[in-house]
């Protein structure tokens, strides 16, 4: 073999090598190429799903909190419903009658699930729905953390499941207050059906969407077997803990089956891995609404595209320039497919938005910057009487009246769109047929990406029935006040005048009290005086025919006798009588031995103990002696007579400027306000006494306790 054939052997060796190395490399490039290429589509392909998924989540949590949020101002005006505070301070079949006709109206105006409400200790009171079968009229709610806040003066928002009715909801509560606007009387709450949020919200979506409770309970989901299950598997302390909320009824709450993976992925029961991804939804913390796509499906995604360009790979070696172009194009048209698909899903947002904002049962506007109106809902048109055509494009203030025209343009336009809020703001609105509509409105500024206010988004509140039946409330009370001020004259005319009667009355009663013991201190006097001195005359005169006949006539002396036995006993009763009509000791010796000859005599006579104490006393007038004298005589002789006493205890003391006579037994007792009207004349005697004097009557006894009858008078008066 020559050298040269050997040098054409090498080079071609050479050569082959070369090819070889060359093909390695480019076997090696091409991999590594399309390695890179397809780590970073694949990096690509999740990044934009997740995108996509943030997007649809942050579009859905907006929607969502503007569904759970519509009937937060509803509850507020329904609390203030006077029905409501009237039915709570006095319920009765009227007032329940009249609450139960303004909860039927809410409930059917605003398409509500029930309207309710409920006492401080959290009774239902009304429903609108007790007369179906889930009524839930006297049923306790007190343990709802929404009655819980509300019942605390703070208005309430909650997602549930109905202890009765077994359907989902939204609970909107809120304090009923009374007039001053501190004591909370009780709790009104509506509730709301969530199934709208399903049908349009979530019923759509391709991936698995879920809607869950800050411990992981699945509230709303577009799949129905997850539906009230949880998320995760929880130990048994937190699914007592949710158990004892009722928040989701009974339970029991079966695990979902996923569970997280180390690589950020989830895992459900079959073992299918799912990216997730979730936001929560704003003024509800702890409630989120997450996203979980089939990882194997966006692999799928992402490795398709990538097979299709292995193949014009291989053939770039020798068709390089058109596999390029084929394979941009099939890029290109890749992109376009997405960008379409990602169009399509956010029209479809669109349109949900704007299906929601049309038929949401309020009435809601959007202005521009300009204060022209953009959009209206169907609710607006509807109250307001024009078509939408005739309202968007004109000026809002053009559906003002003068005074809120200026008010708007002067102070709250300004004030708006420097702060980008405003909140209850009162307007008076013109409808398509003049009339008149006061409005509660408040709105907030949607501003773009620079943080300018773009539009605003409102919401008007009909308060003109309301305002109506204010200032009919304020009428009233003035004309309640003008009455109660003629009213409070003509008792004060009338209470001077029976005060004169009264006091001519007292007058009238001392001058016959004090005209009865004359005429019974005359008539003593005369029994003692003349009677009793005739009747000594004729004892004597029989005593003398007694020892004249005691001799000569046996017969005619025990008749004499007999004669002045009689005599005797006769003298005895007419000295009794005069002692009771008017006894000397009285006025001889004063009170204290007037009472306590009264009470040996009644000792005397009676088989009961009498016992008479008393302490030194200033000097009193003989009314007072007389009147004092007479009530303890009637307590006595009251006692003697009806109670069966074996002790009689009488007291006359002096304390502090008082004069207080007590009279206590221990005999039957009785109830002083059950005597009929002919057995009370003796106790209202004694009171009329103790009154003539200024003094006070306190009658004291209960059956099988005795009684004590007890007058009060101050001597320093």
């Amino acid at each position: 073999m020559t050298f040269k054939a050997v040098h054409i052997i090498l080079g071609t060796m050479r050569l082959r090598l070369i090819i070889f190395i060359l093909a390695i490399f480019a076997f090696f490039s091409a991999s590594a190429g399309g390695w890179l290429y397809y780590h970073s589509f694949r990096e690509a392909a999740f990044q934009k799903t997740e995108a996509q998924a943030h997007t649809r989540l942050r579009l859905l949590t907006g929607q969502l909190s503007t569904y759970l949020s519509e009937h937060i101002k509803p509850v507020k005006t329904l609390a203030a419903m006077k029905e409501l505070r009237i039915v709570l301070k006095d319920t009765n079949l009227e007032t329940i009658f009249q609450a139960n006709q303004i909860l039927d109206i809410y409930t059917s105006s605003l398409d509500l699930d029930v309207s309710y409400l409920m006492d401080v200790h959290g009774v239902t009171l009304c429903s609108s729905n007790r007369n179906r079968h889930d009524s839930f009229v006297g049923k306790d709610f007190s343990f709802r953390p929404y009655y819980q806040s509300a019942v605390q003066g703070r208005a309430a928002t909650y997602l549930a499941l109905g202890t009765t009715s077994l359907k989902r909801g939204v609970y909107y509560s809120h304090p009923v207050f009374d007039e001053s606007g501190k004591t909370v009387l009780g709790v009104a709450v509506i509730k709301s059906s969530i199934e709208f949020v399903e049908t349009f919200l979530f019923e759509k979506a391709e991936d698995i969407l879920l809607f869950v409770d800050p411990e992981g309970v699945i509230f709303i989901a577009n799949k129905d077997d997850l539906r009230f299950r949880l998320l995760w598997d929880l130990d048994d302390e937190r699914l007592n803990q949710i158990a004892d909320s009722k928040q989701f009824g009974n339970g029991p709450w079966e695990w979902s089956g996923f569970s997280r993976e180390e690589n950020g992925l989830v895992k459900d029961a079959k073992g299918e891995e799912f990216l997730i991804s979730g936001l929560e939804v704003p003024n509800y913390p702890g409630w989120q609404i997450l996203s979980l796509r089939n990882h194997k499906e966006i692999e799928k995604l992402a490795t398709e595209p990538f097979i299709r360009v292995i193949g014009p790979v291989v053939v770039i070696v020798t068709f390089l320039a058109g596999i390029i172009v084929f394979i941009l194009y099939q890029l290109a048209a890749q992109e376009v497919s997405r960008r379409k698909l990602a169009e399509n899903q956010l029209r479809m947002s669109e349109e949900r938005y704007r299906h929601i904002y049309n038929k949401t049962p309020v009435m809601l506007h959007s202005i521009d910057t300009e204060g022209k109106i953009t959009r209206v809902s169907d609710h607006w048109v509807e109250v307001m009487g024009f078509s939408r055509e005739e309202a968007v494009g004109r000026n809002l203030t053009e559906f003002f009246t003068r005074e809120s025209k200026k008010y708007a343009l002067g102070v709250i336009f300004p004030r708006f769109f420097s702060t980008g809020f405003c909140k209850d703001i009162p307007y008076t609105m013109v409808k398509k047929n003049n009339e008149k509509m006061d409005i509660l409105l408040s709105c907030y500024g949607v501003r773009n990406q620079e943080g300018e206010i773009i539009r605003s988004l409102a919401v008007s509140v009909d308060v003109t029935e309301k305002n109506i039946a204010q200032q009919g409330l304020h009428e009233a009370k003035e004309k309640l006040s003008q009455y109660s001020l003629d009213l409070e004259q003509q008792v004060k005319m009338r209470t001077a005048q029976l005060e004169k009667a009264q006091d001519n009355l007292k007058n009238l009663s001392k001058n016959i009290i004090a005209s009865q013991e004359r005429e019974k201190e005359l008539v003593a006097r005369e029994l003692h005086d003349h009677l009793g001195q005739v009747l000594t005359a004729l004892r004597i005169d029989t005593v003398w025919v007694e020892n004249y006949f005691k001799e000569t006539d046996v017969k005619a002396g025990q008749r004499a006798g007999k004669m002045k036995a009689l005599i005797d006993d006769t003298i005895q009763d007419v000295r009794n009588m005069a002692y009771r009509l008017r006894p000397r000791v009285l006025d001889d010796l004063g009170l204290a031995d007037a009472l306590d000859s009264l009470v040996s005599d009644f000792e005397k006579r009676s088989n009961v103990s009498c016992v008479f104490r008393h302490n030194p006393f200033p000097e009193i007038s003989n009314t007072l002696a007389t009147a004092l004298y007479r009530i303890g005589q009637e307590a006595v002789t009251n006692a003697i007579r009806h109670s069966g006493a074996s002790t009689i205890l009488v007291e006359l003391k002096n304390i502090k400027d008082e004069l207080v006579l007590n009279i206590e037994d221990d005999g039957s007792g009785f109830e002083p306000e059950n005597l009929k009207e002919n057995q009370g004349f003796g106790l209202e005697g004694m009171k009329e006494r103790a009154n003539l004097v200024g003094g006070s009557l306190t009658i004291i006894s209960r059956p099988s306790h005795g009684t004590k009858i007890q007058c009060r008078v101050n001597t320093k008066g």
